[in-house]
Parts: structure tokens; sequence; C-alpha cells
């Protein structure tokens, strides 16, 4: 028997499984990426977009592992920014 069978009888369809799997890839993806942005904002007591601001305003200092921190810190803030995207595009999908 095919899970398409399986998902049949059970009063499901292949598109629905498809749109709930991708719905709780992109809420997982979401938590993992706000849960890193969140231990920043609790490390440097502010807002992505504050420690970036202040960051690229020093000149002739470096803090490599506060550079190191605003570059994960980018990388997590961008890729939850693209999940939340992603999820909007799968709730409108048809």
């Amino acid at each position: 028997m095919s899970i398409a069978e399986i998902l049949k009888q059970a009063g499901g369809s292949e598109a629905l499984a498809l749109r709930e799997h991708a719905t709780l890839l992109a809420l997982s993806k979401m938590s993992r990426y706000e849960s890193e942005c969140a231990l920043y904002e609790e490390k440097y007591r502010q807002s992505f977009q504050s420690f970036k601001n202040k960051i690229t305003a020093m000149h002739n200092e470096e803090d490599f592992q506060v550079e190191d921190d605003l570059m994960d810190w980018e990388f997590a803030h961008e890729a939850l920014n693209w999940w939340k995207g992603k999820l909007e595009d799968i709730r409108h999908a048809v």
C-alpha cells in the first residue's frame, strides 16, 4: 500500500500532507533562528539593528568576537526573515 493510498483512506490528501509538512518545517526553522536571535539580544541587550549600527560605526577598532557574533546574528536574523516569508508563501499556496 502506498502512502497516498493510506492518506486517502484516512481522509487526507498528498497536497494536505505536503502543506502540513512544509508548514512544520518552516515553523521548526523559525523557532531555531528565533532562539539564536534571542540569545544575541540577551547577550548584547539590544536589537539586531542597533547592534549592527553600533558595530559598523566603530572605526579603527577591532573585536573579532563581536564581529563574529554580528555575522552569526545577521545570518540568523536573515534566515528567520526568509523562513517567515516562506511560511507566508506556504499559507497562500494553492
